[in-house]
């Protein structure tokens, strides 16, 4: 299913897509908004578990990918990441048709490792809470 624009918030953009997984189980969406970094997305009938609720793998998904992207942005020139640690509470649930926020705050962006603490939202509600930590492993290039 693709979305129109106005599907989506305004201020959020196409975000360009990590690899193959993220063609797959998109398209997310980013802002930034002062400090915090926001990744979205229209959830899917795909997106869904055997109920109709957004399935927790793909809350994680959410959570990883919106974190890496903000701890990229966080430097310059823009490390490529690895995430080596990531922590996932599931407190709620997002049903087809929800618009689903990970909204980032990066802690600190050292030189080998990038702290984030992440909420994911949903129709005003938290529904998730990660913190992460992602290694350095080199600069992007083009």
């Amino acid at each position: 299913m693709s979305h129109s624009p106005a599907d989506i918030p305004a201020g959020f953009e196409p975000m360009p897509a990590f690899g193959p997984f993220h063609e797959l189980v998109g398209p997310l969406y980013v802002a930034r908004r002062d400090a915090i970094h926001i990744v979205g997305l229209r959830v899917e009938d795909k997106h869904r578990n055997r109920g109709a609720m957004m399935h927790g793998g793909m809350i994680c998904m959410l959570a990883d990918t919106a974190i890496v992207w903000a701890a990229k942005h966080a430097r310059e020139p823009r490390p490529k990441m690895l995430t080596t640690n990531l922590s996932v509470n599931l407190i709620g649930n997002a049903a087809p048709g929800a618009w689903v926020e990970a909204r980032v705050d990066v802690v600190r962006a050292g030189r080998r490792v990038v702290f984030a603490n992440c909420y994911i939202w949903s129709q005003g509600q938290r529904i998730a809470q990660a913190s992460a930590q992602c290694q350095v492993i080199g600069e992007e290039t083009a």
